[in-house]
């Protein structure tokens, strides 16, 4: 037989309705205090849930976060070594220069301008090559002693074409601040001819064609300062400052 005065008994549907009827006996007030028990063991159980769950974020955040920081560090350094290169892919190159003895005009003449005026951009079509275009600008005067008189002429020459470059710094390693490369162009120089008589005409014109090798120091990450020597159009040296775009 159970007993219902304790939570120890063999017929438990016996004593909970024993207790219904009567609810002075002690068996009724033991199931209100057991009731109450598991009302506070089940919010401890929860606000211990909540305390375990918030701790367990708190620590995943604070292991995500130095990772994440990591992740911007190397991503910072990737960016700063891709943005120090001297020449790569992708790269829109332009030369402002000028240029130093000029093959076109043969001896005998001097030159107009103390240098002549170039231009030239290159777009980066691999990591190694690229190209694009060039127009430079050359004048010259030409004098011919005569008997009792003295005749001059200027002859000025203009040149458009194309150039395309191989640049070395992979194949030698080279720091990131240096560019070294060689190249060749091919366009066509047009040649007029005037006098102090008021002649006006052209002579001269034809293919244009160079060979070059160049090399260029970046004091910063955009901009440079560039040597061509070979032979071109209108120039042997080249020399000026570039800047990437």
């Amino acid at each position: 037989m159970g007993n219902c005065n304790g939570f120890i008994f063999d017929q438990p549907f016996k004593c909970f309705f024993k207790a219904y009827l009567n609810p002075n006996t002690s068996f009724y007030l033991n199931v209100i205090q057991l009731i109450l028990m598991k009302k506070q063991l089940l919010m401890m159980s929860f606000f211990m849930a909540i305390g375990v769950i918030a701790a367990a974020q708190s620590k995943s955040k604070s292991k995500a976060a130095p990772k994440a920081k990591t992740e911007t560090k190397s991503t910072a350094s990737r960016s700063n070594s891709s943005s120090l290169r001297a020449y790569g892919k992708g790269d829109n190159l332009l030369n402002v220069g000028i240029g130093i003895g000029s093959p076109f005009f043969g001896s005998g003449y001097s030159s107009s301008l103390p240098v002549n005026p170039s231009v030239s951009f290159e777009k980066g079509i691999t990591d190694e090559i690229s190209v694009g275009g060039q127009v430079a600008y050359a004048s010259s005067k030409y004098n011919v002693d005569l008997p009792g008189s003295n005749y001059s002429f200027k002859q000025n020459a203009f040149y458009i074409g194309a150039r395309g470059s191989y640049h070395f710094n992979e194949i030698f390693k080279l720091d990131p601040k240096f560019d070294v490369y060689g190249g060749a162009s091919l366009g066509y120089v047009i040649a007029s001819v005037s006098d102090k008589d008021g002649f006006n005409g052209t002579t001269g014109s034809g293919i244009g064609f160079g060979l070059f090798a160049g090399g260029k120091y970046y004091f910063s990450n955009n901009t440079s300062v560039f040597a061509e020597l070979g032979y071109q159009s209108l120039a042997v040296l080249n020399v000026g400052i570039a800047f990437k775009l």
